[in-house]
């Protein structure tokens, strides 16, 4: 009755595109995987996947209460399921939570705006191993969650301050590989950097903070709502999973007197921890703000003698080594951005 048929060929990708954008919706880039559903000649029907999480559901006003979602769904999870990947999420509108709650998706969050749902596992499970793994207890606990591309006397600072003022302290790595330095070498670094330290223990974000279970743009169409969801749900799931399950009461934060966005989401943080949040000054080398970015900038003009005032000795000797010099190459090849 509905043919299924897997977008392959560059025209097919125009035809979704086309089909989205008459009904004011856009077509994502991150988008790696997508299906037409057909009903005879009629496309009625369309989902798409971006790693592992699901968007892009669109199904005709005539085909609307046939279950195509669901087949859709269906689709997606098998696909997932042939990669080895068990574990999904899917943002969509309010208004369509109950269509996925019926397919065994669990809400995350919710706001006026967005819901954040997932499928295949639970963020209790799934944070509930990550305490396992790493051998954490159930006593008082203080964070910082960093990205650190690449780690600096800046993040060495701050975790050093956070350190000394509270019995155990976890490191959150974030786990996206968007960055410069990969997420592994990242985790290194930081795990070589603060080896000294007894009560700090670094692990990782996982899918859930800092992460690129971006905000679909297609049906939030403002910039601004996008960067604004995508803080509020961060800090949500932040306060109503990590702090929770961790038992964590305090999160140490760096000011951000350099990007208008980080301020922000330290301001939405504030607002939501109050006095269980603490911003540090950020540590200065003579005049200049320590930043990831200053030491990137001096890596694209190739300054690299520069850097060691900047950064902890973990991560200058991994600028020496093998990987580090294929970072340096990357960064001196592309355009930084910042973080």
């Amino acid at each position: 009755m509905f043919q299924i048929k897997e977008v392959v060929l560059e025209e097919e990708k125009e035809i979704l595109t086309t089909f989205l954008n008459e009904y004011d919706l856009d077509y994502e880039l991150d988008i790696d995987y997508s299906i037409l559903v057909y009903y005879q000649e009629d496309l009625i029907a369309t989902a798409s996947l971006a790693n592992n999480v699901m968007k892009c559901f669109l199904v005709t006003r005539d085909f609307v209460g046939q279950n195509i979602t669901g087949l859709m769904f269906s689709h997606l999870v098998n696909v997932l399921s042939q990669k080895g990947v068990n574990h999904y999420f899917v943002f969509t509108t309010p208004n369509n939570k109950e269509v996925f709650k019926s397919l065994h998706m669990k809400v995350l969050v919710t706001t006026m705006n967005t819901v954040l749902l997932e499928g295949g596992d639970d963020i209790h499970n799934v944070l509930g191993n990550l305490k396992k793994e790493y051998n954490i207890g159930n006593g008082r606990k203080s964070c910082v969650i960093i990205n650190a591309n690449p780690m600096t006397l800046g993040h060495m600072y701050l975790i050093e301050t956070a350190s000394k003022e509270c019995d155990e302290l976890l490191v959150f790595v974030v786990s996206e590989d968007l960055s410069s330095f990969p997420y592994k070498d990242r985790f290194e670094i930081i795990k070589e950097a603060t080896s000294q330290l007894d009560n700090v223990t670094v692990l990782p974000t996982l899918s859930y903070l800092v992460s690129k279970i971006t905000f679909p743009k297609y049906f939030l169409k403002e910039d601004q709502l996008i960067k604004d969801e995508q803080t509020l749900v961060d800090v949500i799931i932040y306060k109503e999973y990590y702090t929770k399950i961790f038992n964590i009461r305090r999160r140490y934060l760096g000011e951000e007197p350099l990007s208008f966005n980080t301020n922000k989401y330290n301001k939405v943080l504030k607002d939501h921890l109050g006095d269980n949040l603490k911003i540090i000054k950020r540590k200065k080398a003579g005049s200049k703000v320590i930043s990831a970015s200053l030491v990137r900038k001096l890596i694209k003009a190739n300054k690299i003698e520069k850097i060691k005032k900047y950064v902890p000795l973990a991560t200058y000797n991994y600028l020496l080594s093998e990987k580090g010099q294929e970072v340096i190459k990357k960064i001196q090849s592309h355009k930084l951005g910042r973080h």
